[in-house]
């Protein structure tokens, strides 16, 4: 133990001798892995499939500070999934971003390890379409859908490890937790209890970061 924590201060004090700063932006896939097994029950005995886990989304991020030292940015991502049984369909649509800070703890010369924060809010959707109409006639005698909604604040604490590929360009893996706190279900202003109680879950991000590292400038004395 006490031979990591030297390597650690030596790897600190190696970079302390030349700040260098980080940045960039660019795309990443998502992976959600919610508790989606209750709203599978209410979904499957309608008559409608069952959600997959995890989700897949997509979405982009953007940051700047120091490499071992304080990061500050933004994030988002969003997505939907759809699942059909016979002329019945549901679409689960998810979008979450907010603002990031960050702080660099360890790097070497071609990875970096850092903590993170996200504090936003996010939207979810619930579409149900029970059938088809065969004309606009029938579309308004037998509504064909129900949309419901919900909206939530969103904390995701996460650990990051950095790879640095290029001068130009590094890959940033995330793995955290979204946190969610929000109101239930609505369907046009009205509330609709319903599962999920929340949106809760872990979460793997893999980020391609058009951006990199480079020693920071001290402003010229006058």
């Amino acid at each position: 133990m006490r031979i990591i924590l030297a390597l650690v201060v030596l790897g600190v004090g190696v970079w302390a001798q030349e700040p260098l700063g980080i940045g960039g932006g660019g795309f990443m896939p998502v992976f959600l892995f919610p508790n989606l097994q209750e709203l599978n029950e209410e979904l499957s005995q309608a008559g409608f499939g069952e959600f997959d886990s995890p989700l897949v989304l997509w979405g982009g991020c953007g940051f700047g500070g120091f490499l071992t030292g304080s990061r500050f940015g933004g994030m988002g991502y969003g997505g939907d999934i759809t699942v059909s049984s016979g002329e019945k369909s549901a679409q689960l649509s998810l979008g979450v971003g907010g603002f990031v800070m960050e702080q660099g703890l360890v790097a070497q010369e071609r990875a970096a390890l850092s903590l993170g924060l996200m504090i936003g809010g996010g939207s979810a959707e619930l579409l149900l379409v029970f059938h088809k109409p065969s004309s606009f006639g029938e579309a308004l005698a037998t509504p064909a859908s129900t949309s419901l909604s919900r909206g939530f604040f969103a904390l995701q604490p996460y650990v990051s490890a950095e790879l640095f590929l290029l001068d130009w360009m590094f890959v940033k893996v995330n793995v955290g937790y979204l946190f969610s706190w929000g109101d239930p279900w609505e369907i046009s202003g009205t509330a609709v209890a319903g599962p999920p109680g929340q949106l809760s879950a872990m979460v793997f991000q893999v980020f391609i970061v058009f951006g990199g590292k480079a020693p920071v400038e001290e402003p010229a004395g006058e």
